[in-house]
Order: C-alpha cells, then sequence, then structure tokens
C-alpha cells in the first residue's frame, strides 16, 4: 500500500494542472451521467451512439483527482487543510481519500478539510463498482448541485463514509425538452449499493423534490451513529427518502428537518426500517407525518424518543398511508401535534408494547384502515414535566418546587423487563445517565440528577436497553 501526503492547495491549480485536465477530458470526455441508444437501424453495423444527459453538469475537478487516478487499489491518499474547489470521481479505484483525521483522530480536520464543488455537479461520485475499501474520511463536502446526490452521489457501489460533514448541498429537478429527472438526496444519493455509513453529519442540505437529506433506493445501507439535521425536501422526506430499502439505523438522531410529507422519514414501496436507541425531535411536515411517513412499508422501533414532531395535516409522529406497519417497543412518544397516530386509506397495522402514547390506546386515529395490536406495559403521557436536556432527550422528571431532577420520571424502569431488554450498566459509557449526574444549570436553577434507584430493567426511549451508552454525533 502506498501513502501520498497532497499538500494543501486551496482552490488554485496550476496551468500545467488545467492544461493536463483540459486534454485528459478531450481525450476521455467524462461526464455525471449518460445514456445508451442503440442505433434506429438493427442491421446497422455502427457503433452505439452516446448520448449526453441535459441534466448533467460538466466536472471541474479537485487540484488531488490526479493523484486518486494515477493511485493503485489499496493506496492511501492524506490531503492537507485547505479548501479544494471541484468535484471528486473515484473513477473506480478502490483508495482510501482522507484528511489528516485519519492519522490523527483530531476532529478539528473534519471542518477544515474541504472539498467545496461551487455549484458544478455532485462534490463526490462513486459510480464505477467501488468497493468498501473506496473510503472517504475526514472531510467536509459542500457546495454541491445536481439533480442526484448533490453531495455525495452512489450508484452500483459500495464505498464507505466515515467522519464527514456535509453540508448545503442542492439537488434541482431538470426538466429539459422531452427529458425529466427528479430531484433526489441533497445530502447523500444511494441507488442499488450498499455503503457503510458511520459517524456523519448530513446538515442544511436541501432538495427541490425528494430526500432533503438521504436518497435511499434498492439498498441494504444502514446507519451508525449519524447525525440528520436542518436538512429540507419540497416533497417527500426531509430527512430522508426510502423505497424498497431495508435498513437498519442505530444511534442517530433526526431533528429539525421538514417536508410536505414525512419531516424525518419518508418509506414507500416495501422498505424495512429498523430504528434502535435513536431520537427523533422537532420535524415538521407542511401535509402529513410529522416524524414519520409510511405507504406499504414496515418500521420497527426499539428504544427510541420521538419528542416534539408537528404536521399542519395529520400524524404528528406516525402517518399510515395503507398497508403500514409500524412495531413499537420501548418507544417515548411526547408532544407529538396534532397526534401520535394517524391511519388513512386501509390494511394498517400497529403493534404497541412497552412504550408511551399520548392518549392511550384512544388517542390512536386509526379510522377505521386497519387494527392496533396494544400490548403489555404502555403508558400515557400524562403531562408530568420533563427535562429534555438540549435535544437529546434524556429523560428525568423535573421537580420545579425543589429545583432539582430525579430519574423518577414514568419511563424510567418501565420498559419491557424481559432481561434482553436490560439497560447498559450505570458508568461512564452510559452518556445519558453519567454526564447528567453531576449537575448543569437550567434557567438559574442548580439541578442535580439522583440515579441511585434507577434499576437494570429497561428505560424507554433513546438512552434505554443494551445499546443505551452512546452519545449522538454533535452539531456543528
Amino acid at each position: 500500500m502506498n501513502i501520498r501526503f497532497l499538500e494543501g492547495k486551496g482552490k488554485s491549480m496550476s496551468s500545467k494542472s488545467i492544461n493536463f485536465l483540459l486534454f485528459f477530458m478531450i481525450l476521455f470526455f467524462i461526464s455525471c451521467e449518460k445514456e445508451e441508444t442503440a442505433s434506429a437501424d438493427p442491421t446497422d453495423s455502427t457503433d452505439t451512439v452516446e448520448e449526453v444527459d441535459p441534466c448533467a453538469v460538466d466536472p471541474v475537478y479537485v487540484s488531488f483527482q490526479s493523484e486518486i487516478d494515477a493511485a493503485s487499489d489499496g493506496d492511501t491518499i492524506l490531503v492537507a487543510p485547505g479548501t479544494y474547489e471541484g468535484n471528486i470521481n473515484f473513477n473506480g479505484k478502490n483508495v482510501v481519500v482522507a484528511s489528516e483525521y485519519l492519522t490523527t483522530g483530531d476532529t478539528s480536520y473534519i471542518s477544515t478539510t474541504i472539498i467545496d464543488a461551487k455549484q458544478s455537479g455532485s462534490v463526490v461520485r462513486f459510480e464505477n463498482n467501488e468497493t468498501n475499501q473506496a473510503a472517504l474520511i475526514g472531510f467536509t463536502i459542500t457546495g454541491g448541485y445536481a439533480v442526484k446526490g448533490a453531495g455525495i452521489y452512489i450508484n452500483s457501489s459500495d464505498p464507505t463514509l466515515k467522519n464527514l460533514y456535509v453540508t448545503s448541498n442542492e439537488t434541482y429537478i431538470c426538466n429539459a425538452d422531452n427529458y425529466f429527472a427528479d430531484a433526489e438526496g441533497g445530502g447523500i444519493y444511494i441507488n442499488g449499493s450498499t455503503p457503510i455509513i458511520e459517524e456523519v453529519i448530513v446538515q442544511n442540505n436541501t432538495s427541490e423534490s425528494n430526500g432533503g437529506g438521504l436518497y435511499f433506493a434498492n439498498t441494504d445501507t444502514d446507519l451508525t451513529l449519524v447525525t440528520i439535521e436542518s436538512n429540507i425536501a419540497a416533497n417527500w422526506g426531509g430527512g430522508l427518502f426510502t423505497t424498497t430499502t431495508t435498513s437498519k439505523i442505530k444511534h442517530c438522531h433526526f431533528g429539525l428537518n421538514s417536508a410536505d410529507r414525512g419531516g424525518a422519514i419518508y418509506a414507500q414501496t416495501f422498505s424495512d426500517l429498523t430504528i434502535t436507541n435513536s431520537t427523533i425531535g422537532d420535524n415538521t411536515a407542511s401535509d402529513e407525518g410529522g416524524a414519520f411517513h409510511n405507504t406499504a412499508s414496515t418500521y420497527r422501533l426499539t428504544n427510541i424518543t420521538v419528542a416534539n414532531n408537528s404536521s399542519d395535516g395529520q400524524g404528528g409522529a406516525y402517518f399510515m398511508n395503507g398497508t403500514a406497519t409500524y412495531e413499537l417497543m420501548n418507544v417515548i412518544n411526547l408532544y407529538n401535534e396534532p397526534q401520535d397516530f394517524y391511519g388513512a386509506n386501509s390494511g394498517n397495522f400497529a403493534k404497541i408494547d412497552y412504550s408511551g402514547v399520548t392518549g392511550v390506546l384512544e388517542g390512536i386515529e386509526m379510522n377505521n384502515s386497519g387494527d392496533v395490536q396494544w400490548g403489555t406495559g404502555n403508558l400515557d403521557d400524562n403531562g408530568e414535566e420533563i427535562f429534555a436536556d438540549a435535544g437529546e432527550y434524556c429523560i428525568w422528571e423535573l421537580l420545579n418546587d425543589s429545583g432539582s431532577a430525579s430519574n423518577q420520571a414514568q419511563y424510567c424502569d418501565a420498559g419491557n423487563p424481559s432481561s434482553i431488554y436490560n439497560d447498559a450498566p450505570f458508568g461512564p459509557e452510559r452518556w445519558c445517565q453519567y454526564q447528567e449526574a453531576g449537575g448543569f444549570n437550567l434557567d438559574g436553577l442548580d439541578i442535580t440528577i439522583d440515579t441511585s434507584s434507577n434499576s437494570e430493567r429497561n428505560d424507554m426511549g433513546a438512552y434505554g436497553g443494551p445499546e443505551g451508552a452512546w452519545r449522538r454525533v454533535s452539531r456543528n
């Protein structure tokens, strides 16, 4: 394996590099997306004609693209801090492209090593059968402007994405002559691929249609320690849009995302999403499903907190649009407006156990659209005052008269008592309890949390259960 160290070159390129790039483009003509059409006459022996996608933007590559092109599989290219203007295409190379975060562990390199496409297409593209050995690590990805995957575009490839900040990218709808392409995946677009995505922030991205933060199609992609926040989709899926997708989402936060339908997540067409130990808060929909929108798909939710989500129409937390399934275990639902659950059309099903639901069974508005299996141990949000730290949704009862907080909120020790759901051991690794046990200041009150009576039985919510020892990737 070779390791190449690149000095920060900022946004400029030498005239020699530019001339070489122009020469390279003239010879090989790299375009973002192309379609191949056969000759109109099947007896014609002429070569296949390539039609240029009218929606594509000619890329302008970063100064170290030549290093990627010259590298061999297994090489590592280390990029010094700086702002690099242009695009990257891995071009089938299974190489690691990383900032100095890779060798130092210093997270400041993520924010100071920037790839800025300056609205010239996708910032980074994987579209040539790259494997998990092709990795992008430790960068800020910004300035993308494309029809699909403005920040990162992944098609028929399985790269590794780690420790990235994907921000301020935008997808647009292209309608050129008789050609139409929908906007999909403002931050990250994935189709027919299984990338690894860990410790990534997807923030402040937009889409003129679907998937403001992420767009998943025909994929088994999992998300681990990913923060998806303040993304906007004009239509569906402010944080995440999925279709024909199976995905495991763990230790993630969806917050402040917005869309017409599915403020946090919109799942359709036989998607199957398993979400554990995650927070879904402060997302909004102008029509349906402040947190989740579900059409012919399944959500399996264990130890998550769904709080402060809202819809101008129906389904502050959960909207069911026909043959939709929700399975809830050890889930807290708080302050979702106008209601937690709303069913439309037919064939819907909700299975709820050891979870807090506003208004309990009577608060679920199914409208004869399906069935509810109301299980054991469910609680009503009875309006008690709770303390949720800085959007992290660490749930404690707040005692205003004494200015102190207790762990005796009704959700503590109220989850499924089976040992397979037992909480992670109390200690420094269990951030939600340990971090707050030392005390903090809220509105001038010195608040101390007593954790002495908290047992190993599952605490409902994002920080309960065996995987409850986590802290989300912080917002920038």
